[in-house]
C-alpha cells in the first residue's frame, strides 16, 4: 500500500475547524472538556448555561442565550475560541447594535479602514468587533466579508444585545415607528430602519454558527428576531438562564415635577458635605439628549456647584449621548472608568455592554419600555454587593392609562400598555420585571397566574425575599429619604438595611420655590398693645397659681404668638371654646377661662370699640376706592373700546376705498382689453375685404389667360378632332410669370 500524503489540492478551500478529538466527544466527554479548559483559562468554573451553549456551537447549532445582567454571555464566545488550535488563526466576528462597546471589551473596529483590512484577512484578530452600520454599509468590510479567505477562516459570528435587532431592525411593519415606548427613549428609538436587512448577509456564510446573546427578550421578540434574521426555530438552540439579579433593590418613586425639569433628583444627590471621591458611582438615565444636560444642573444644584455643568472635565459629573463627539465620549467613558468623577448622565446610547463593576446606582428618569429599562438596571451591583436602581415614573401619562381598572380589559400587551402597567403595577416588581422578560407580560395583581407561578419558582429556587418599594414600602421610603447621605462607606449596608439609617426630618425638594398663602397683615397698634399686655396678665396668673419653682415657665404655655392669633380673631370668639382653637388647647387648669375674661373685658372696653369704628370706616373708604378705581378701570376700558370701534371704521372705510379703486382699476382695465379685442377684429374684416377685392380683379385677367392658352394650343394642332379624348398633361414647374395684362390685350 502507498504511503502517499492526503493533503488536498491546491485549489480546494480548507475551512477553520475544531481538532477532530473534541468533534469525536460524546455529550459528557464535550462538557467535562470544556468545563476543564474553562477553569484552566479563568481559574473559575463555568456556568452551566456557559459549557450548555458552547457545546452547541461546537456541535455546529445556532444559538440563542437568554440569561439576566452580569452572567458572563460574552464570554461564551471566548471559550469557544479557545477550543481551535492557536494555528488555525479561527476569527470571531462580534457584532453589538450599541453606539459604546467599551473599552474593556476591546473593541477593534468603529470604521473599517483599508490599513487593518490586510491585518483582518491575514488572521491577526481572534475578535472583530463591529457596528452593525460597518457589517452593512460599508464597502470595504464587504469586500473582506466575502472574501473566501475570510470565510475560510470565521469561525463564529456573534450578535450581542440581540433585543436591540427586534427594536431597530423590526420597522417593517411600521408598528415601531408609532411606539410610544420607543419614543420615551430617544437615542434607542427606530432610526436604523437597515438592521431588518442583516439576515441576508447573515446566511451568506456555511456552516458558520450564529450566537445569539440578550438579558432581556420577550417571547414575541424571540419570533422577531428570527424572522428578521432569517432563521427557524428548529435551526437554533436555547440556552434559558436565570434572568432575574436578586442583588438589585429597587424603588419606583412617583414624580412630583414635571420630568423636563429633573427638580426629582434634587432630595436625593448627595449634598456638599460627601466629597466627590465619596459619592457612590452612578448612572442617571434620561430619555432623551436633551434631559442629560438638565440632569447635570440639578445635580450641580444640589452639590452648590451651579455652572459647573459647563465644564467637560467635571469632578462631579460628565455625560454621554449619541451626539457628544467622539473624543469626547472617549474622555468620558476613560475619566469614568478610571473613578475621575462618581455621577454619568446618559442615555441609551452608552453601551450595555460595558462590565463596570464600580457602578453601585442606577437612575432612570421617566416612564420607558420595560425591557430597556431593566437593561439600564442590570449596569449596577457586578461587583457581587448590593447595587439600588431609583425608577422615577410620572404620575400621569399623557395618552396613556392612569388607572388600575384601565388594564382590566386588556388583551394584547403592547409595548406602551406593558410601560403604563410597570409605572402602575402593585405587584412585586421583581417578579413584575422577570414576568415580563420571560412571558412579555406584567401581571397588575398577586392574583394573576402568571404572577403565582412566577413566585412559587423563585421561592422554591431559594431566592432572598424581596425589597423593592412595593414589598417594603416603608423601608424604601426610609432608603429614599436618606439616599443624599449614603457614600462609598455606608452604601452597601444601608441598601441591605435602611433602618440603619438615622430618621430624617430632611425636606425634599429644597430650594424649590413653594406657593405661599396669602400674606398676613400686620396687627393695628391697638391689637398689638392687647397681645402685649395679654402675656404680661397671663404671667401674673402663672406666678399667682404656682408661686414655687415649676418645671416650666410661662412662655412655655403661652407666648406672644398665640396672644397675636387671639387678638386677630377677636370677633370671631363667642366662648372659651373659642380660645384653644388660637393656643392649641389649655395646660393649666384655668388657662383658658382666664385667657377668655381678658379678651371680654378688652372687648368691652373704648379702645376696642373705637378701634371697630375706626376699622369700619377703613373698610367703608377702602371700598369706595376700589369702587373709584373699577369706575376708572371700566372708563378707561370703554374708552379704549371707542377707540378700538372708531380704528376699526377707519380700517373698514380704507378697506372699502381700497376695494372701490381696485375695482375701478379692474373696470378700465376691462374696457381696454374690449377695445383692443374690437379694434383687432375691424382689422380682420378690412383685411379680409381687401383680399376678396383684389382676388376679383385679379380673377379676369386669370380667366383670359385660361382662353388665350386654350386657343394657341388649338391653334398649333389642327388635324386633332375636337372630340379627341384630352389627355392629361404632365405636371410641370412654370418658370416664367404670367404675361401682363397689357401684353395680352396686345395679343
Amino acid at each position: 500500500m502507498d504511503n502517499t500524503s492526503c493533503d488536498p489540492p491546491e485549489n480546494q478551500r480548507i475551512r477553520v475547524s475544531l481538532p477532530e478529538s473534541i468533534l469525536r466527544f460524546d455529550e459528557d466527554h464535550l462538557r467535562a472538556h470544556i468545563t476543564e479548559k474553562t477553569q484552566n483559562t479563568y481559574q473559575q468554573e463555568p456556568k452551566v448555561q456557559q459549557v450548555e451553549a458552547v457545546s452547541s456551537l461546537v456541535k455546529g447549532q445556532n444559538t440563542f442565550v437568554l440569561a439576566g445582567t452580569g452572567f458572563g454571555k460574552s464570554r461564551i464566545s471566548k471559550i469557544f475560541l479557545r477550543l481551535f488550535d492557536k494555528k488555525e488563526k479561527a476569527t470571531v466576528l462580534f457584532l453589538n447594535p450599541l453606539d459604546g462597546l467599551g473599552d474593556n471589551q476591546v473593541c477593534i473596529v468603529h470604521q473599517f479602514k483599508l490599513e487593518i483590512v490586510n491585518s483582518v484577512l491575514s488572521g491577526a484578530f481572534d475578535f472583530v468587533y463591529l457596528s452593525p452600520e460597518v457589517f452593512l454599509n460599508n464597502g470595504l468590510f464587504k469586500e473582506v466579508y466575502y472574501n473566501e479567505e475570510f470565510q475560510d477562516r470565521l469561525a463564529l459570528i456573534v450578535i450581542d444585545k440581540a433585543q436591540m435587532v427586534y427594536s431597530w431592525g423590526l420597522v417593517e411593519s411600521g408598528k415601531s415607528k408609532r411606539s410610544s415606548a420607543h419614543k420615551q427613549t430617544e437615542d434607542c428609538s427606530i432610526f436604523r430602519p437597515s438592521y431588518g436587512d442583516m439576515g441576508g448577509q447573515l446566511s451568506a456564510t456555511e456552516g458558520v454558527p450564529i450566537l445569539l446573546l440578550s438579558a432581556t427578550c420577550r417571547p414575541v421578540a424571540v419570533k422577531g428576531i428570527l424572522k428578521c434574521l432569517k432563521i427557524t426555530e428548529d435551526n437554533i438552540t436555547f440556552v434559558q438562564g436565570e434572568l432575574t439579579r436578586p442583588e438589585i433593590r429597587i424603588l419606583r418613586v412617583v414624580m412630583t415635577r414635571l420630568l423636563k425639569s429633573a427638580w426629582d433628583l434634587l432630595p436625593i444627590i448627595e449634598k456638599p458635605e460627601t466629597s466627590d471621591d465619596k459619592v457612590a458611582p452612578t448612572l442617571i438615565y434620561s430619555g432623551t439628549r436633551k434631559a442629560t444636560f438638565q440632569v447635570m444642573k440639578i445635580v450641580n444644584k444640589a452639590r452648590l456647584t451651579p455652572g459647573a455643568e459647563y465644564n467637560p472635565s467635571s469632578s462631579m459629573i460628565q455625560r454621554y449621548h449619541s451626539n457628544t463627539a467622539d473624543l469626547a465620549k472617549i474622555n468620558s467613558i476613560k475619566a469614568f472608568t478610571e473613578k475621575k468623577f462618581p455621577h454619568l448622565s446618559c442615555t441609551m446610547a452608552l453601551g450595555l455592554g460595558q462590565n463596570w463593576k464600580r457602578v453601585q446606582k442606577v437612575i432612570h428618569m421617566g416612564c420607558g419600555d420595560p425591557s430597556n429599562i431593566c437593561q439600564m438596571m442590570g449596569r449596577c451591583g457586578r461587583d457581587g454587593r448590593p447595587g439600588l436602581a431609583v425608577l422615577f415614573m410620572e404620575k400621569n401619562r399623557r395618552n396613556g392609562k392612569n388607572l388600575i381598572d384601565d388594564f382590566t380589559s386588556i388583551k394584547e400587551r403592547s409595548d406602551a400598555v406593558r410601560m403604563d402597567a410597570l409605572a402602575m403595577t402593585l405587584v412585586c416588581l421583581r417578579i413584575a420585571f422577570s414576568c415580563d422578560n420571560l412571558k412579555g407580560h406584567i401581571p397588575m395583581s398577586k392574583d394573576d397566574i402568571r404572577y403565582l407561578e412566577e413566585e412559587q419558582r423563585k421561592i422554591e429556587e431559594g431566592f432572598p425575599k424581596c425589597q423593592c418599594s412595593n414589598c417594603l414600602p416603608e423601608e424604601a421610603t426610609q432608603l429614599y429619604k436618606n439616599m443624599h447621605k449614603l457614600t462609598l462607606d455606608n452604601f452597601s449596608d444601608a441598601i441591605v438595611d435602611p433602618e440603619l439609617l438615622p430618621s430624617t426630618n430632611y425636606v425634599p425638594f429644597d430650594g424649590l420655590s413653594r406657593r405661599r398663602g396669602p400674606h398676613k397683615k400686620e396687627l393695628p397698634v391697638v391689637l398689638l398693645e392687647f397681645a402685649g399686655s395679654l402675656v404680661e396678665q397671663f404671667e401674673t396668673f402663672f406666678w399667682e397659681t404656682f408661686p414655687e419653682a415649676a418645671l416650666f415657665l410661662p412662655h412655655d404655655l403661652f407666648n406672644l404668638k398665640q396672644a397675636k392669633n387671639i387678638a386677630r380673631h377677636l370677633p370671631e370668639i363667642n366662648s372659651s371654646d373659642d380660645i384653644l382653637v388660637d393656643i392649641g388647647g389649655g395646660s393649666v387648669e384655668g388657662q383658658v377661662e382666664f385667657i377668655y375674661e381678658c379678651v371680654v373685658k378688652f372687648c368691652q372696653g373704648k379702645n376696642f370699640h373705637n378701634h371697630v369704628v375706626d376699622e369700619g370706616e377703613k373698610r367703608k373708604q377702602t371700598e369706595i376706592d376700589k369702587k373709584a378705581k373699577r369706575q376708572k378701570v371700566r372708563s378707561k376700558a370703554n374708552g379704549k373700546i371707542d377707540e378700538q370701534i372708531e380704528e376699526e371704521r377707519t380700517r373698514l372705510a380704507e378697506k372699502h376705498a381700497t376695494a372701490e379703486v381696485e375695482k375701478a382699476r379692474k373696470l378700465v382695465a376691462a374696457e381696454k382689453r374690449r377695445n383692443k379685442t374690437i379694434k383687432r377684429k375691424e382689422i380682420a374684416e378690412r383685411d379680409k375685404e381687401e383680399k376678396k377685392r383684389k382676388w376679383e380683379q385679379d380673377k379676369v385677367y386669370l380667366e383670359g389667360y385660361k382662353q388665350l392658352a386654350r386657343e394657341s394650343s388649338a391653334s398649333k394642332n389642327p388635324s386633332v378632332p375636337k372630340t379627341a379624348p384630352k389627355v392629361k398633361p404632365k405636371p410641370r414647374k412654370v418658370v416664367s410669370e404670367a404675361p401682363s395684362a397689357s401684353n395680352v390685350v396686345q395679343q
